[in-house]
């Protein structure tokens, strides 16, 4: 991928109108290149609505400064595994590869015990990956994240390819048995009105999204005007196509949601109620929150990006300290320090985060393998991305030289609990991918089956590829334009053993 087509897909993500919030696995990749400070309240999302034009331009100014560092990230990465793709995956008429455009193809306990499992069963090992025949996404404009569950694929974005009004684009909710053949879910209700879907989460039970409906409240004009943070909202499915909003979020006023995960303890969000005021809620169906009382020792000055469920409980990454963002989505360096915390069913804990050479103001998406952790977040200055190692999310130590391809071979990455999987792009635009138990080790899979066009043929029009982890295998999910038209084309590879 080229720099000119890398900076203007960036650009455009991050320039949507009205979006709500980022979606989980955007923001991940934004984080682990990263930019230069957590956006200001109200701008934690792509941004807000059209208030005012000062207010467009300095969304504009904000939006170039982390293009700005992708850009600088990506050019480093060709220097060592090739161009590495901007955007990751987690994270449904019917359509078949020939609707494709031919032509563009509780509180802390004395002394904790360190957790006492990593991950899931370590499952088997990858050696390739087999491609199924490309199809598409009908009526699709953005994917943010699919699921596997009960069966089934649940795919959420945006829909609707022609958005002459320049207006915020409706959420979209497909559904497949086989990433396939995709099926639409109503989604005109006024359940979803003005809403944007950040995330899926699978239970047991049922499906979590989380996301945002409505606007932010402000106050003020033009340059003086203030926003908050964007209405939460959550929605449950028995099924995949029934969706019911939580009637009840108040324990949400005032908050920003950074992640969900489902684990040992239930469904956990992390989030904050302002800066310096970092939230945890907990639910076991995701219809009824509790926020969770704080050791205010173990999150001191604490700021949360992103949570993962690990088979013993839980672990954030954030940072601590640093200023807070002035009003108007202006970036300021960071200076705040990389953090982690652990949770093992007993009560939460702060992490050990080294930072080799004062390296570290940030530690974002965090991945478990069956043998090991990996974290990605960003070095000091918040300019550019690093990674870290940790056995079991205790202790978590700097990846010297990442990315590489002897380290870490690209910064977008997806896991199952069992295997880590990095995506990035070579020549023509032909996708590789590298599997590993721990973050540590790397091995690249040879394609099989399906590699064209994509993985693995020249095609022209092509945005970012994104990756999702589903049993047995991965989705790669990519926007392929031709003229006025584009489609979301999707792809399932089954791992090989």
């Amino acid at each position: 991928m080229n720099d000119d087509r890398l900076e203007r897909d960036i650009r455009a993500a991050l320039l949507l109108d009205n979006p709500g919030l980022v979606p989980a696995r955007l923001r991940a990749s934004v984080t682990a290149v990263p930019d230069e400070t957590e956006l200001p309240r109200g701008f934690g999302r792509l941004h807000l609505p059209r208030f005012s034009r000062t207010l467009q331009a300095l969304e504009a100014i904000a939006a170039v400064v982390v293009v700005g560092a992708l850009i600088a990230a990506t050019l480093y990465l060709r220097g060592s595994s090739g161009p590495v793709v901007g955007a990751s995956g987690s994270a449904s008429g019917s359509a078949t590869a020939k609707d494709t455009p031919t032509d563009a193809l509780k509180s802390d306990v004395p002394t904790p015990s360190r957790p006492a499992d990593r991950s899931t069963s370590p499952g088997t090992r990858w050696t390739g990956l087999s491609w199924s025949a490309l199809s598409v996404i009908p009526d699709a404009s953005t994917i943010d994240d699919i699921v596997a569950w009960n069966g089934q694929y649940v795919a959420a974005g945006r829909r609707g390819l022609n958005n002459s009004s320049g207006g915020q684009l409706p959420v979209g909710i497909w559904r497949s048995t086989d990433a396939t053949t995709w099926s639409g879910v109503n989604t005109d209700g006024a359940s979803f009105v003005n809403a944007n879907i950040a995330g899926l989460v699978a239970t047991p039970a049922a499906l979590v999204a989380w996301g945002s409906a409505g606007d932010p409240t402000c106050t003020g004009e033009g340059e003086g005007m203030t926003c908050g943070p964007m209405p939460i909202m959550i929605w449950t499915s028995p099924n995949g196509s029934d969706w019911t909003p939580v009637s009840d979020l108040s324990v949400f006023k005032d908050a920003t949601i950074r992640g969900i995960a489902y684990g040992s303890q239930g469904l956990l969000a992390v989030g904050d109620t302002g800066f310096g005021n970092p939230a945890v809620w907990a639910s076991s169906t995701g219809s009824s929150w509790q926020r969770q009382t704080l050791d205010s020792a173990v999150f001191e000055a604490a700021h949360f990006s992103s949570i993962r469920a690990t088979a013993s409980g839980y672990v954030v990454g954030g940072s601590t300290g640093g200023t807070e963002p002035a009003s108007g989505g202006v970036q300021i360096p960071s200076t705040g320090v990389a953090a982690a915390w652990w949770s093992d069913g007993q009560g939460w804990h702060k992490a050990s985060v080294n930072r080799a050479g004062g390296v570290g103001t940030s530690l974002g998406a965090i991945y478990v393998g069956a043998n090991g952790m990996l974290a990605i977040g960003s070095a000091s200055g918040g300019k550019v991305g690093t990674a870290w190692n940790s056995t079991d999310g205790s202790l978590w130590q700097p990846i010297a030289g990442a990315p590489s391809p002897a380290t870490l071979p690209s910064f977008t990455v997806a896991d199952d609990g069992s295997h880590l999987v990095a995506m990035g792009e070579g020549a023509q635009h032909q996708l590789r991918m590298w599997v590993s138990d721990d973050g540590a080790t790397w091995k690249e899979l040879p394609f099989s089956g399906a590699t064209g066009p994509i993985p693995g043929a020249n095609v022209t029009g092509m945005g970012l590829a994104q990756v999702f982890m589903v049993p047995g295998g991965v989705i790669v999910t990519r926007s392929i334009t031709s003229g006025t038209s584009q489609v979301i084309s999707v792809s399932l590879a089954t791992a090989q053993s």
